[in-house]
C-alpha cells in the first residue's frame, strides 16, 4: 500500500488523500521502514511539498516528515514554518519537530517563542495562536534548563486554607499552635508567621492560599483579567523572592460539562498568559502551582492557589507507594479518631498493611511495644520496610497471606485498610469480610481492639451481628459521601 500511495506522489496525483493515507499507515512501524527504503535517503519529493500551495498538503507532509522521524529534514521544516502564513498549520510543524533533533533551530525557535508570548491576537486567532503557543513551548523547553523555584517565604505571615472535608475540621484546628483560626465548611483558614509548623500538620488534605478577590467574573477574558490585577504575582514573588515566570496550570471546580470546562480552562490560561505579559506561562504537565477556580451559584469564581514549590515535610518518610495505597493524611485522620481507643505499648497488628502507612501513623500518636505488618503483595513489603526505615519506626513485616498467617502469642490491636473489593462479586466479598472477622478475633486477646477502615459497612455490621463476642465501640463517616468508615470494635470475652 505504501509503495502505491509513494507512486502516486511521485506522479502529482491525489495528493491531499494521499499523503492522508500514507500519515495513517506510518502510525505502524513497516509501514515507515518501507517508506523509508523507497525514498532511500532523498527527501526532496516531501521537502518541496512543504512548498505546495495547498494549505493541508503542507500541514500532511509536515506531519509525515517528523514521523518519519530523520533529523536532516529539521531545517526544511523550520525554514517551512518560519514561511507559513497559515495559522492553522504551524502548530503541526512544531509538532513535527518535536519527532527530530532541531537543535540548530533552538535560538531562532526562543525568539519566536517570546514574540509570540506578547502578542496579542485577534479573537478569531486566538485558538490557533494558542496552538501554536502550546507546540513551541513544549519544543523550546527541550533545549531550555529551568530553574524550579523554591518556597522561601517560611519566616513571612501567611493566609492559608487547609482543607479538610466537611467534619472533622476541629481535629486540624486544635493542632495549630499560634495564628488566628477560623473553621470554614470544608476546612481551616489560619493566619499565621508559623507556616512551617502549620504545614507539618498530619491531618489536612491540601494547603491553598486565597487571593485578596473573594469572586471574579465568570467569563474566560474578565477572569483572565481580575486573576492578573489581583496579588497573585505580588503573593508568588513574596513566596519565592523571585520576579521571573512561573509556569502554572488552571483548575475548574465547577457544575458546567466537562467539555465546557476544558474550554473555559483553554481559553482563560492563554488569556491568563498575555495579561502577564509571560510572567504566567501555562503548563498543565510540568507546572509550579496550580490556580483553583471555585465556581458560585451565581457563576463567579472564588480564586484559591495551590503551591508545589515547598517539599512535603509532614510525610517525608512516605517514598514508596503501590496503587492500593492509603493517601497519608486519611491514615493520620484515622490514627486520631482512634487515638481514645489505643493502648501504649501494645502489640498491633496490621494484617493488610500495604507500604506501612497505617503502622507508621498509628506509632506517630501512639507509641507501641511491638508492631507487624502482613501483606500477601510482596512489592509492597519491600517499599514498607524503607518507608519504616526512613520515618524511624520499627515494624516486622511479613509476605505473607494473612489468612495463612500465624503468631505465637495474641495482640492487642488490629488496625488495618480493608481491601477494596475489585473485581470481587457481593457473595465473595461477603465471604471475605466472613472469614476476616473469624481470623481476626482468633488473633486478637481478651479486650483486644480492632479499628478497621472499610467501604463495605454493610458487611462489616452482619459480621458484629453474627459474632456476639464483639461490641462496636464507635464509628465514624470518613469522607463526605459517606463511602468509607472507620470502625472501633472489641472483644468482650
Amino acid at each position: 500500500m505504501i509503495r502505491q500511495q509513494y507512486e502516486s506522489l511521485r506522479m502529482g496525483q491525489d495528493l491531499r488523500k494521499n499523503l492522508i493515507d500514507i500519515k495513517q499507515e506510518l502510525k505502524e512501524g513497516a509501514a515507515k521502514k518501507e517508506l523509508l527504503a523507497l525514498l532511500d535517503g532523498d527527501y526532496s519529493l516531501l521537502t518541496g511539498l512543504l512548498e505546495h500551495p495547498e494549505p493541508k498538503v503542507r500541514k500532511n507532509t509536515a506531519i509525515i516528515l517528523g514521523r518519519l522521524g530523520q533529523d536532516e529534514n529539521a531545517l526544511p521544516l523550520y525554514e517551512a514554518y518560519g514561511r507559513e502564513q497559515q495559522l492553522f498549520v504551524k502548530s503541526d510543524y512544531l509538532k513535527a519537530l518535536m519527532e527530530l533533533d532541531c537543535s540548530a533551530c533552538s535560538t531562532q525557535l526562543k525568539k519566536r517563542l517570546l514574540q509570540l508570548e506578547q502578542y496579542r491576537p485577534a479573537e478569531e486567532e486566538e485558538k490557533h495562536i494558542r496552538e501554536e503557543l502550546s507546540a513551541l513551548r513544549k519544543l523550546v523547553d527541550r533545549y531550555t534548563i529551568h530553574c524550579k523555584h523554591c518556597f522561601q517565604g517560611y519566616d513571612n505571615a501567611w493566609d492559608v486554607i487547609l482543607t479538610t472535608g466537611k467534619q472533622y475540621q476541629q481535629i486540624t484546628a486544635e493542632q495549630i499552635k499560634e495564628g488566628k483560626i477560623t473553621v470554614l465548611k470544608s476546612g481551616v483558614r489560619v493566619y499565621t508567621s508559623r507556616l512551617r509548623s502549620v504545614l507539618r500538620i498530619p491531618t489536612y488534605r491540601e494547603s491553598l492560599f486565597p487571593l485578596n478577590v473573594k469572586k471574579i467574573p465568570g467569563g474566560y477574558k474578565e477572569a483572565a483579567k481580575a486573576l492578573a490585577e489581583s496579588n497573585l504575582l505580588e503573593l508568588l514573588q513574596k513566596a519565592h523572592e523571585a520576579e521571573d515566570s512561573f509556569y502554572f496550570r488552571l483548575s475548574l471546580h465547577s457544575p458546567r460539562p466537562l467539555e465546557q470546562r476544558g474550554i473555559f480552562i483553554k481559553k482563560c490560561s492563554f488569556a491568563l498568559e498575555q495579561e502577564t505579559t509571560g510572567k504566567l506561562k501555562n503548563s498543565p504537565s510540568d507546572y509550579e502551582l496550580e490556580i483553583r477556580l471555585m465556581e458560585n451559584r451565581e457563576g463567579q469564581f472564588l480564586p484559591l492557589l495551590k503551591l508545589y514549590t515547598f517539599g512535603e515535610e509532614r510525610f517525608a518518610y512516605r517514598k514508596n507507594t503501590v496503587a492500593a495505597s492509603i493517601k497519608p493524611e486519611q491514615a493520620a485522620l484515622i490514627a486520631r479518631l482512634a487515638r481514645p481507643y489505643m493502648q501504649e505499648r501494645a502489640l498491633v497488628l496490621d494484617p493488610f498493611c500495604g507500604v506501612g502507612t497505617m503502622l507508621i501513623e498509628r506509632e506517630r500518636i501512639c507509641p507501641a511495644k511491638v508492631m507487624y505488618g502482613v501483606d500477601i503483595f510482596g512489592e509492597a513489603i519491600a517499599k514498607a520496610k524503607e518507608n519504616t526505615e526512613l520515618a524511624g519506626s520499627e515494624v516486622y513485616y511479613i509476605n505473607r497471606d494473612f489468612f495463612e498467617f500465624t503468631h505465637k502469642y495474641l495482640f492487642d490491636e488490629i488496625i488495618t485498610d480493608l481491601p477494596d473489593r475489585g473485581k470481587k462479586g457481593r457473595e465473595q466479598q461477603d465471604a471475605f469480610y466472613a472469614a476476616f472477622f473469624e481470623k481476626a478475633v482468633k488473633m486478637l486477646n481478651a479486650q483486644g481492639k480492632m479499628m478497621l477502615y472499610s467501604n463495605e459497612k454493610n458487611y462489616v455490621k452482619k459480621q458484629l451481628r453474627l459474632h456476639k463476642e464483639l461490641t462496636l465501640l464507635r464509628e465514624f463517616s470518613m469522607d463526605e459521601k459517606d463511602n468509607y468508615y472507620l470502625f472501633i470494635i472489641s472483644v468482650t470475652v
